[in-house]
């Protein structure tokens, strides 16, 4: 009898110290769970903040690259409205016996120089008055420039399309070169010449994959393959300027596309 009491005390202390075993080493599983998953939050946390930037950063760049565009789209008209006044001015400018020429020194101190020259007949009343402008470089390539974005906005596309060729010619690694060859783009476009018009707007993203009339081009390459009857080569082009450049004005254009075509 005292034998199996024995024993059976010795079982039931060998199971106690079982149990207690298990308990501890179930709790030991917790604690590493509950520390596994506060890993996979912290981690979750981490990962959804570098979205973030890297979200903040793409839409900073298309920030960048939009107010850059458009500071050079005023600085082309502000240098178009300059040589408007200064013309304006030379209009009001009174009548002299004779032209009176500029040094080298006064060309030099004003960006747009203007004489004005009477051209006298043997009636007095019959006189004209003639404006000649003598620009620096500078002022050159600006008038250029923005002469052609006024052709352009006047409907003379074949006129902007040979100003903005000139302008390419004359000053082939300005920081304005990816617009003028966009505007080509455009004024083939505008002309319902959807075949010119892609090969043009192809040009930008070949020969100028920096510029900010990137995501443009790309727009109007789908808008002209959709005209041109390749609504899956437009669809294509579409998509991925949505995935290169999501945040830019030309993206959600795309979008609004695709949804009307249901695409």
């Amino acid at each position: 009898m005292k034998k199996f009491l024995i024993i059976a005390a010795v079982g039931m202390l060998a199971t106690s110290c079982a149990t207690k075993g298990e308990d501890a080493i179930q709790k030991s599983l917790t604690n590493i769970h509950e520390e596994l998953i506060s890993l996979q939050s912290s981690i979750t946390e981490m990962q959804n903040s570098v979205d973030d930037l890297k979200s903040s950063d793409a839409r900073n760049k298309a920030d960048v690259a939009a107010n850059t565009d458009a500071i050079a789209e005023l600085r082309t008209e502000l240098a178009y409205l300059n040589n408007e006044v200064m013309m304006m001015k030379g209009r009001n400018t009174k009548p002299t016996a004779t032209s009176t020429p500029q040094t080298p020194t006064q060309s030099n101190q004003t960006r747009d120089s203007i004489i004005v020259v009477d051209v006298e007949d043997k009636n007095p009343k019959e006189q004209e008055q003639q404006i000649i402008i003598i620009e620096d470089s500078t002022a050159s390539k600006n008038s250029i420039y923005s002469y052609a974005i006024e052709l352009n906005n006047q409907g003379k596309y074949a006129d902007a399309r040979a100003k903005f060729e000139e302008f390419l010619k004359k000053y082939p690694k300005d920081s304005l070169t990816g617009n003028a060859q966009y505007w080509i783009g455009e004024t083939y476009y505008s002309s319902n010449d959807m075949r010119n018009a892609v090969t043009a707007f192809q040009n930008v993203l070949d020969n100028y994959p920096k510029s900010p009339k990137v995501p443009d081009a790309m727009l109007k390459i789908g808008y002209a393959q959709d005209k041109l009857g390749n609504k899956a080569g437009a669809v294509e082009t579409l998509k991925k300027l949505i995935n290169r450049y999501p945040k830019s004005r030309a993206s959600q254009l795309a979008t609004e596309k695709l949804q009307a075509w249901g695409a």
